[in-house]
């Protein structure tokens, strides 16, 4: 079974757009959203809609969970505040709807997916190096998980004797023997100072697991959240990938 994995698309259309395109040429059987669909960006309603259509699972993030007013706002920073407090009223009923029916964690196909990490995954723990993972490996029995919300790519394995590394590989196969925990990134806002779209492929019969990194029209994005009122510094930051 070969998954196409994104997470943190953050209402980022210009991007989508661009990953339905690659989509066309990778031959997949499911397709996974790990949340944050929403948020940030200018195109809110387009990118749930087209999650909503053809996503074979999504799950919510914090900022889907803000939005909808099941996350305490006080917790975000200034410029994230702004963007949910717009993206509220932003918002179709229907979208609203499909949203609230979201959970940030569960078991699929023989893995774990989780927006923020499978420990407490209603406080959005991040997952960003093998310190993490000392934690979430406790907290999910499957050989691998799927996790995003921090925007940055890495894989986590655990061996036998349960020693954790961080590893930043292009593409892997996984070993028998070992676990993972693998940070998809973020499809609409990549934070690993490199500003092109990230998802994940991964074909569950052979093990083999690749980043791809995808380059979009950046400059309409940018137009878009300074022509709404958003924060300048959520166009800046899309250059930066930061």
């Amino acid at each position: 079974m070969i998954y196409v994995i994104f997470s943190d698309l953050h209402s980022n259309l210009e991007a989508l757009n661009r990953f339905q395109m690659v989509l066309k040429d990778i031959p997949h059987d499911k397709l996974i959203c790990l949340g944050d669909s929403i948020g940030y960006g200018a195109n809110p309603n387009e990118c749930v809609d087209w999650i909503r259509e053809n996503a074979d699972l999504a799950l919510a993030g914090n900022h889907d969970y803000a939005v909808l007013g099941k996350t305490d706002l006080r917790y975000f920073n200034p410029y994230a505040y702004k963007a949910c407090l717009w993206t509220q009223k932003q918002l179709s009923a229907e979208n609203r709807e499909y949203l609230e029916g979201l959970v940030a964690i569960q078991e699929f196909d023989g893995m774990c997916l989780a927006h923020s990490s499978p420990y407490e995954p209603y406080n959005w723990h991040y997952i960003v190096s093998s310190f993490d993972g000392l934690v979430n490996f406790e907290n999910f029995q499957t050989p691998v998980c799927f996790v995003g919300h921090s925007h940055r790519p890495v894989v986590l394995s655990q061996s036998a004797d349960e020693s954790v590394n961080d590893s930043y590989p292009q593409k892997m196969t996984m070993e028998l023997g070992f676990r993972y925990i693998v940070n998809v990134g973020s499809l609409g806002q990549p934070r690993d100072g490199n500003p092109l779209a990230c998802f994940v492929e991964y074909d569950s019969e052979s093990g083999v697991m690749e980043f791809h990194r995808l380059a979009y029209d950046i400059e309409s994005c940018q137009q878009k959240i300074l022509q709404e009122g958003l924060p300048v510094y959520l166009a800046e930051r899309l250059r930066e990938g930061l």
